[in-house]
Order: structure tokens, then sequence, then C-alpha cells
């Protein structure tokens, strides 16, 4: 397997073009986190991403990076939309990760302007603690992860952020173009995004099948040539990274995949415009 490339981000540094996915360690023993890392970081990987709502994963995964922190780019994220709770989870996080500092600090899971982005962005809100961090040298970028696009746009006109992690799946832009607008609002505005939700095939519809991927919401696609074809469009978006499904087995492939990725064609526009009819995207 060759390396895993590598992207510039807006600051300079370079960003693996597959990030790994902290929910993943919710469930599975230290052992397997720890091999689990250390196969990423063998394939290039440098960017990880977790948060305090994913169970015991920070505690694992500060312990699987232990001695290889200055190596990676590490993201944590809250939930928190007011600025006392969400300083309260940031120094838990700091010590769960044996770290001093973030490079990446996520405000998470943005869905509603009103009961989200105003809150966040108010005076008293998450977003004075990101600031203040990031004065303070504790925190190297702030952005946020959002599933709506109103809402993403709400945020991004509240405040100049670093960066924005937001859907992006092949199957949700052919059927509706949801996520054009934030690919296109971002690559405007030089702000990295980062993709996720990148291998959704779509909602479940089998729900037998929910109990082979606990730590997965909606169906992951699980053909190979697809995922590759899915990658390849990603890949060929206005995107630094992008955050497979929190499934050790789909990571392994999916890093698999990136190092015989290939050129996104009319030929596998076609193929998943044909699978369309059958799927039921994960958004809007």
């Amino acid at each position: 397997m060759r390396l895993i490339p590598k992207r510039k981000l807006s600051d300079g540094g370079l960003i693996s073009v597959i990030g790994f996915g902290g929910l993943m360690a919710s469930g599975i023993t230290q052992n397997q986190v720890d091999r689990a890392v250390d196969e990423a970081i063998s394939a290039g990987v440098n960017f990880f991403d977790v948060a305090p709502t994913y169970g015991d994963a920070e505690v694992k995964l500060g312990n699987s990076l232990s001695g290889r922190r200055s190596n990676v780019l590490l993201s944590c994220k809250t939930t928190r939309r007011d600025k006392q709770g969400s300083l309260f989870e940031l120094i838990q996080s700091r010590k769960r990760l044996r770290t001093d500092y973030f490079d990446f600090y996520v405000i998470h899971g943005i869905r509603d302007i009103k009961n989200d982005v105003e809150p966040a962005c108010s005076k008293d809100g998450v977003l004075m603690t990101a600031i203040e961090a990031k004065k303070q040298g504790i925190v190297a970028r702030i952005g946020f992860s959002a599933h709506t696009e109103e809402s993403a746009i709400s945020a991004l006109d509240a405040y100049d952020f670093d960066f924005v992690i937001f859907p992006i799946n092949i199957f949700c832009f052919l059927s509706s173009n949801f996520g054009g607008r934030i690919i296109r609002i971002t690559e405007q505005k030089n702000i990295d995004l980062i993709g996720i939700k990148s291998l959704a095939l779509g909602k479940w519809q089998d729900n037998t099948m929910k109990q082979k991927y606990p730590n997965c919401w909606y169906q992951p696609i699980e053909n190979t040539r697809i995922a590759k074809i899915a990658i390849s469009w990603a890949l060929s978006q206005n995107i630094v990274s992008f955050i497979p499904p929190a499934d050790i087995r789909l990571f392994e492939t999916a890093l698999q995949l990136i190092s015989d990725s290939v050129e996104f064609t009319p030929q596998h526009l076609k193929e998943i415009k044909n699978l369309l009819p059958e799927i039921t995207p994960i958004f809007p």
C-alpha cells in the first residue's frame, strides 16, 4: 500500500486525504484501537477526529496517540452551545486525550439556526470558548460540523471560521444538489472543507443489517467499486480530507481504496445515476 496522499490546508499545513474517525474506537478494545491507529499512521494518516460524545473513544485514542501527538493533527468536538459547558468539555477532552492543544476545534452537529447557530455564536456561546482558546494557543483552528446547508451558511455568515465539516456525498449531491452551496462557498472564501458521510449509501432499508455496523446510523457502501467511485467523486470536490464511516472494517477498506484511487469519469457518473432510483439518500 502506497502512503496516503496529503492536501494543503489554507494555513499551509498538510492533512491526509482520509481521517481517522474516533467514533470507531467506541465499542472495541484498547488493543484494537492501538492496532487501528498504528495501521493508520503507518499508511500516512495524520488526521484524527474525536468527540466527548463518542463513549470512551477520547480515552482510548489518547492512549493510542501517546508519544505521537506532535506527529498528528487532532480534532475535538463539542455539542455544547454555551460558553461554560463547552469550556468544561474542552478541559476534560484535553485531559482524556493527553494533549495541551487541538489542531481543530469543532462546534459539532449544527442543524438549526435558532437552536444551534444563534446560541453558539452569541456572547455567552461556545464560539467565545473557541476564540479565547485560540488566543491562548489551546486551539489552532476553529470550525463547525453541520448537517443542513441553511445552518452552515448562517454560521459562515456569523464568523470567519477556519474550516467546515459537512456531508459530501455523491448520492445526496446528484439527487438534490445537497452540499453544492457549501462546496462553492468554502471554495470562494478559501475555507478548508472536510467531508463526512462520503461513503454513505443511503438510509437503512433493512433493520437487521444495522447490527453489523452499530456505530452507523446510515447504510454504508459495502460494494468496493461503488465505494471507490464515491471516494473519487468526493476527492474531486473542494475537500482537503474525508472521514469514513465509524467502523474499523470500513476504515481499512477506505485506506486500500485511497491507495488504488482513480479519477472520477463520466462512466462513473452514469453508474451512480443508475443506482439512484434504488436508494434513499441520507440528506436532505
